[in-house]
């Protein structure tokens, strides 16, 4: 067996192949009439789709899981695509692409198409170790909680679960944690993008925090600029 080819629905032929294409796939084959049908390619990759106008994107449960080698050149290539072909990330809606996520097992981030078609797209840890950097902290007293926070924030997404526990187990606004200022970091950075991402504003506090470590750490080292580097997408929205 060399390889599995997904088969999935949608409701438009022509707007699924302009939506793939967007994100830079080829269209490997098109037929409208009689049994609509497609295939697009990307790479090694091959997706077909066939058309079916009872399709409805908000009761589609079809899902793929992508197992790939580099997914953050691979996010990098789709979001910059969209935002050349169609001038937008789109976050909501059909079609939609997520952020990238840190999960337990693998870094990834998930596409919905126009037709509510979910594709899972990540690498695992295990091809991709320096990956665990983001959910975790040196901190023995901290990384368990730490871990479960991340998990809520990127995983489950309840960021409502997720302010408590960060309200109960951590100080990120106060000079009271006790533990090195790289953990540090990336708590506030949890804290910041959470308040983001459930009211869409930055957290003045929690900004002028991660601003202060910044200067204080002096000249950035590797892990410094992965934390400059993440305070920056969240500001901009990446």
């Amino acid at each position: 067996m060399n390889r599995i080819i997904p088969i999935m629905p949608c409701q438009s032929i022509k707007e699924q192949a302009a939506f793939y294409e967007a994100l830079g796939f080829t269209t490997l084959q098109m037929s409208t009439r009689p049994n609509p049908y497609l295939s697009m390619g990307y790479g090694e990759l091959e997706i077909h789709f066939y058309g079916s106008k009872k399709t409805v994107p908000t009761e589609n449960a079809t899902m793929c899981y992508i197992k790939v080698d580099e997914v953050e050149r691979i996010y990098e290539e789709f979001t910059s695509n969209l935002k050349k072909n169609i001038g937008k990330v789109p976050r909501s809606g059909y079609p939609r692409i997520s952020k990238l996520k840190d999960l337990t097992h693998d870094q990834r981030f998930i596409l919905t198409d126009l037709s509510g078609n979910t594709l899972y797209i990540g690498t695992p840890y295990g091809e991709r170790p320096d990956s665990v950097f983001w959910r975790s902290l040196e901190s023995a007293k901290y990384a368990k909680h730490f871990e479960a926070l991340y998990d809520l924030t990127y995983s489950k997404e309840d960021y409502r679960t997720a302010q408590k526990m960060l309200d109960k187990f951590f100080p990120p606004i106060t000079d009271t944690f006790d533990a090195c200022a790289l953990d540090w970091a990336k708590v506030l950075l949890v804290a910041l993008d959470l308040h983001k991402l459930s009211s869409q504003t930055i957290h003045k506090s929690v900004n002028d925090k991660l601003q202060e470590l910044f200067e204080i750490s002096g000249p950035l080292t590797l892990e410094w600029n992965k934390i400059k580097q993440k305070y920056e997408d969240i500001l901009k929205g990446e």
